[in-house]
């Protein structure tokens, strides 16, 4: 790729283009990405704000023997960075496909190497969770990276697209070979089976290649996409059973 700055960029929680062309630009008319058919485990795809920062989610997680209100207790991944707290008072605000909201997210465990966050949700009825994968994803593996980069919409236009895990890719990262926007961060990586193999913290160069959306406006991606390999989720998901029962 031509046109690459060194600049690690993994804070992808922030809308930088604008609003009103959000749909050509991250439409299914854009080359940037090989686009996959929508399936029910694209339900479980969240958006996480914070502060007017906005990145992506997955519930990978519900408690059903633990109501609240018209839904449950659950479990949402996301990157850290996206939710990481300041001296200031920040709620965390997670949106769901149907359209419900859950006002109160709380930051229940992360890993800050790896910039991976577990927050404890409420969950709405209707809403499944997808199961973490038992295994890494491997050089070669195809996945499916989602995310709400770019003004993507949960409703309309989520970008859920292919790739294949490049060479780089090791236990604790998975690297591929396809752009990003801002808003990607925390989006998940799906196996060949709709499981939760990852979870993306970011690019690794910004990248100006030339590329003008229908509207002509510039898009500038990250590249190429890294995310956590899926035994980070594990570890965090393993230390939550003593969670539940402290609150009970």
């Amino acid at each position: 790729m031509r046109g690459l700055t060194p600049l690690l960029a993994i804070g992808l929680g922030l809308i930088l283009f604008p609003a009103s062309d959000a749909a050509a630009q991250v439409g299914k008319q854009s080359t940037l990405w090989t686009w996959t058919s929508g399936a029910p485990h694209h339900d479980a795809i969240v958006q996480v704000s914070l502060k007017g920062a906005i990145g992506t989610g997955i519930v990978i997680d519900v408690a059903k023997d633990k109501p609240v209100g018209d839904g449950f207790e659950g479990l949402c991944a996301t990157a850290y960075h996206v939710v990481e707290p300041d001296e200031g008072k920040r709620e965390i605000e997670v949106l769901y496909r149907n359209g419900k909201v859950a006002e109160r997210a709380l930051l229940l465990d992360f890993d800050k190497q790896r910039d991976l966050a577990l927050l404890w949700v409420w969950v709405p009825k209707g809403i499944e969770p997808v199961k973490c994968a038992e295994k890494a994803v491997r050089p070669g593996d195809q996945v499916e990276i989602a995310g709400l980069g770019g003004g993507s919409k949960l409703d309309c236009c989520l970008r859920h697209f292919s790739s294949a895990a490049s060479a780089p890719t090791n236990s604790d990262v998975i690297l591929c070979d396809v752009a990003l926007l801002p808003g990607d961060s925390g989006g998940p990586v799906f196996n060949a089976d709709h499981e939760v193999a990852g979870v993306i913290s970011g690019g690794w160069f910004w990248w100006d290649g030339g590329i003008q959306t229908d509207h002509g406006y510039p898009i500038q991606v990250t590249w190429p996409a890294k995310a956590c390999n899926v035994s980070a989720i594990q570890q965090l998901h393993g230390k939550v059973p003593g969670w539940y029962r402290r609150r009970k």
